[in-house]
C-alpha cells in the first residue's frame, strides 16, 4: 500500500501558476546573465478548502468533464451541477473533481506533489430522479415565427395564444419541431403569452397620435425621435407624444428611428399627451430624418407655454413640439434647467439619460433641440414653473443613439395579453404537459410579491412551503409535492430548480436532499486524485503545528478520561507520554519519575515505558484520531483499506530503552473500520504489521 507523506501545515500557501510546455527558466537562463535557477520548494501543504458557487460552474464547463460526461450521455446532469451548486451519484465528485483541481482555474492546482486538500462540496443524497430531470430542464420561449405557425399568417397573427388557440394544442407540436434529439425524460419550461380574448384583426386599425384621447386604448404606430431616463417620444407623420414607462424604463434598449407598433392607453402629465403601453413590438427602424425644428425665442417660449397650461388646465394632453432655442445653464445633473432670455418661465430637461446630463456644462450656452412636452405648476399659485422639454440634441452632438437601416417587419396584432409558462415532458414519442410536478406561475411570483418572475437567494426555502399550504389547503400528512421555478442565481443566471416538499400535517417542510461531505485529495505525479488516507507527520519543533494541536488534543483528552495526576503543565501527559510543548512522545523514564510518580506505583522502566507504549497505541491515539478526525468512515464503492498515518518523534533521554535513547523517528498506523473508528495495523515499537488485533 502506498502511503502520502504529508507535512500538515496551518499556512494556506497562494497558488503559484505553472506553464506548461518548457522550463518556466529557460528564457532566463539563456539570456539574462548570472541568473540563477530558483530551487524548487519542496514542502507540502495540507490544507481545507470548500467549493464556492463558482468552483461547481467550473468542474461543469472543464473540458475533460464535458467529454467525459458526453461519453456517458450525461451533459445535462453534468451542466446541473454547474447550476445547483453540488454532485449526483450520475456526477460524482472523485470523478469529476481531479481535472478541475488540476487546471488553473482551481485556486490550489500548483501545489506540490504530496500535498492533500480536505475538501468540502455538497452532494446530493439520493435526489428522486424526477428533480434530477426538472433541474437540467432546457428553457424556452415561443418565437415570432411560432406564433405566425399557430395563426397560419405572417401578416394577421397576434403573440399571444387565446381561447381559440390554446397553448396546449399547440406547445406539443412546436417543442418537437424545437427540439428534435429530445429523449425520454427530458423536460422543458416554455414561456409564452396568453390572452382572454381573439385578435380583433379587422379592426387593428392604426390610430393617428392626432386623435389619441385620454382614457382610450388604441393602435399607434411611429418612430422613437427622443429618449429620456423614464420613456420616448414616438412620433408619426400627424404629432408627437411622450410613451410613458417610468423607472423601469431601460433607455439603452432603445434607439432613434425605431419604428414601434404600440397598444396603449392616452394619458396626460402637465398639459402634455402621453400614452402607457400595454404592448409594443419594435417592427423595423431607419435612419430617421428630423423635420424642420420650430425656432424659439423667449416670446415663443411663452407663446407655447401657455398653450401647455390651458390644456392642462382643460384636463386635455398637448402634443409635444419638437423646437430649436439657445439657452444658458443654470444647473447641471439630475436637475439640469436652463433660461432663454426673454422666456418668462424657467426651462428643464425631462427626466435626462446620463449621456444627456453630460452635455451640459453649468454657466455656458447651449443650442439645444428637443420635443416641449408639458408645463410644471405651482402647487399654491397654479403659476408655471418649469417648461420640460425632452432633448434630442445639445450643440450638434446626439442624445440617444441612431438605429440602423432595417426593413419594415408587419407587426403582430396587438391583443392585451400577460406571460405564463408551462412545464412539459418528453416520453420518447410526444411532449406533454408535466402533471406531475407544479409549476410556479407569472401570478404565483406576483402573489409571492415577486415582480421578476423567479426567486433568488433564499426565497425558495421561505415562501415554497408558503405558496404550497395556500394551493392545497386540505393536503394531507405525507403528501409531497415537487414544486418548479424559474431561479435566478447569483451569476445574474436563470435557471430551472424543482424541490420536493413533504406535508407534516401542519406544515410543508422542504427535502433539501444534500449532505456536506469533506474528502481528502492529494496530490501525485503532477494531478490531483481522491485519497482517503490520511498521513499525519508531526516534527519534533517546540509548541509548532500540526502537533501543537494533535497533542494538545491527547492531553486534554486524559485530563478528562485518565485523571489530572498524569498532566505536567497542562500541556503534557505521562499516561502515554504525548507533549504538545516538545511536540513529542516523551518516554524519558527519568521525566516521568519526576513529573507523574503518583500514578507509576512501580517506576520500573521495563513496566513503565511498555505500558506508555500500550496506552498510546491503544488509547490515546485512537481517542486523538476519533476527536480530530469525527467524520472518518468507510466509503461506498472504495474497496481499499482507508488508513490513518502518524509519523513522530520518541524521546528516550539518556535513559535508553530496548537499545534506543535521544530522539527517535516512529510510525503507527490505523484502518478505519466504521465512523470515527480506528482499528491498529501498524507499529514501529512493535516491529511492523500488527495482526490479529
Amino acid at each position: 500500500m502506498k502511503y502520502n507523506n504529508i507535512f500538515k501545515s496551518m499556512i494556506i500557501g497562494g497558488a503559484v501558476v505553472a506553464l506548461a510546455g518548457c522550463s518556466e527558466n529557460s528564457w532566463n537562463e539563456d539570456y539574462l546573465d548570472g541568473f540563477e535557477v530558483p530551487p524548487v520548494s519542496s514542502n507540502v501543504e495540507t490544507l481545507d478548502y470548500t467549493l464556492t458557487a463558482d468552483d461547481y460552474k467550473n468542474v461543469a464547463a472543464n473540458p475533460a468533464n464535458v467529454a467525459l460526461a458526453k461519453s456517458k450521455g450525461l451533459s445535462k446532469q453534468l451542466s446541473a451541477v454547474g447550476s445547483n451548486g453540488y454532485f449526483t451519484d450520475e456526477i460524482p465528485a472523485k470523478d469529476y473533481l481531479p481535472a478541475y483541481m488540476d487546471s488553473i482555474l482551481f485556486p490550489y492546482f500548483a501545489l506540490n506533489d504530496g500535498s492533500a486538500i480536505n475538501l468540502t462540496y455538497k452532494q446530493s443524497q439520493a435526489v428522486p430522479e424526477l428533480i434530477t430531470q426538472v433541474d437540467a430542464a432546457e428553457m424556452a420561449t415561443v418565437s415570432d415565427d411560432e406564433y405566425k405557425e399557430v395563426w397560419g399568417s405572417t401578416s394577421a397573427y397576434a403573440k399571444a395564444f387565446t381561447p381559440e388557440r390554446p397553448a396546449s394544442s399547440y406547445l406539443p407540436r412546436l417543442l418537437s419541431q424545437r427540439f428534435p434529439e429530445a429523449v425520454s425524460g427530458d423536460y422543458v419550461l416554455i414561456s409564452y403569452n396568453e390572452a382572454e380574448v381573439e385578435p380583433d384583426f379587422e379592426n387593428g386599425v392604426i390610430t393617428p397620435i392626432k386623435d389619441v384621447k385620454i382614457g382610450e386604448t388604441y393602435n399607434v404606430q411611429g418612430f422613437v425621435t427622443a429618449i429620456c431616463a423614464q420613456g420616448y417620444i414616438l412620433s408619426d407623420d400627424s404629432g408627437s407624444l411622450l410613451v410613458y414607462v417610468g423607472r423601469d424604463f431601460v433607455a439603452d434598449n432603445y434607439k432613434i428611428g425605431q419604428m414601434i407598433a404600440l397598444n396603449g392607453t392616452g394619458s396626460k402629465y402637465n398639459g402634455g399627451l402621453q400614452m402607457s403601453i400595454i404592448s409594443e413590438n419594435v417592427v423595423g427602424s431607419e435612419i430617421y430624418d428630423y423635420p424642420a425644428p420650430i425656432e424659439l425665442d423667449g416670446a415663443a417660449m411663452n407663446t407655447y407655454r401657455d398653450e401647455f397650461v390651458a390644456a392642462n388646465k382643460e384636463g386635455k394632453g398637448k402634443m409635444g413640439i419638437y423646437v430649436k432655442f439657445t439657452a444658458n445653464v443654470i444647473s447641471t445633473g439630475n436637475y439640469t434647467n436652463f433660461v432663454v432670455e426673454g422666456a418668462e418661465t424657467k426651462c428643464s430637461a425631462y427626466q435626462p439619460t446620463e449621456a444627456t446630463k453630460a452635455l451640459f456644462t453649468k454657466g455656458e450656452d447651449a443650442v439645444i433641440t428637443g420635443y416641449m412636452m408639458s408645463v410644471n405648476l405651482d402647487r399654491n399659485t397654479g403659476e408655471p414653473t418649469y417648461l420640460n422639454f425632452i432633448i434630442t440634441s445639445v450643440n450638434g452632438t446626439a442624445t440617444a443613439p441612431m438605429a440602423e437601416d432595417n426593413p419594415y417587419v408587419p407587426a403582430p396584432t396587438p391583443v392585451e395579453s400577460v406571460p405564463a409558462n408551462s412545464l412539459y415532458t418528453y416520453n420518447g414519442s410526444a411532449w406533454s404537459l408535466a402533471s406531475n410536478v407544479v409549476t410556479l406561475t407569472n401570478d404565483d411570483y406576483i402573489a409571492m410579491g415577486q415582480k421578476y418572475g423567479n426567486l433568488s437567494g433564499t426565497l425558495p426555502e421561505t415562501l415554497l412551503p408558503v405558496f404550497l399550504k395556500n394551493k392545497f389547503p386540505y393536503a394531507l400528512a405525507d403528501d409531497v409535492k415537487y414544486v418548479a421555478y424559474k431561479y435566478y442565481g447569483s451569476d445574474k443566471s436563470t435557471t430551472v430548480r424543482c424541490k420536493e416538499l413533504t406535508y407534516n400535517g401542519s406544515e410543508w417542510v422542504m427535502n433539501t436532499n444534500v449532505d456536506v461531505v469533506t474528502e481528502q485529495y492529494v496530490k501525485t505525479k503532477g494531478s490531483w486524485m481522491f485519497n482517503p488516507n490520511v498521513t499525519i507527520s508531526i516534527p519534533n519543533v517546540r509548541q509548532s503545528e500540526p502537533g501543537l494541536t494533535f497533542y494538545q488534543t491527547t492531553v486534554d483528552w486524559v485530563k478528562a478520561n485518565e485523571g489530572e495526576g498524569y498532566i505536567d503543565r497542562g500541556n503534557s501527559e505521562f499516561f502515554s507520554g504525548c507533549s504538545a510543548y516538545y511536540c513529542n512522545v516523551n518516554h524519558d523514564i527519568s521525566q516521568v519519575e519526576k513529573y507523574a510518580s503518583s500514578m507509576w506505583p512501580d517506576m520500573t522502566q521495563s513496566v513503565v515505558i511498555p505500558k506508555m507504549r500500550e496506552n498510546f497505541l491503544y488509547v490515546t491515539m485512537p481517542a486523538t484520531l476519533k476527536a480530530l478526525y469525527p467524520e472518518a468512515n468507510l466509503i461506498d464503492g472504495y474497496t481499499q483499506p482507508i488508513v490513518y498515518e502518524i509519523d513522530y518523534v520518541t524521546y528516550y533521554g539518556s535513559s535508553a530503552y530496548d537499545g534506543q535513547s535521544g530522539n527517535v523517528n516512529d510510525t503507527v498506523r490505523y484502518e478505519v473500520t466504521g465512523k470515527a473508528d480506528f482499528k491498529l495495523i501498524y507499529s514501529t515499537w512493535l516491529g511492523g504489521e500488527v495482526k490479529g488485533e
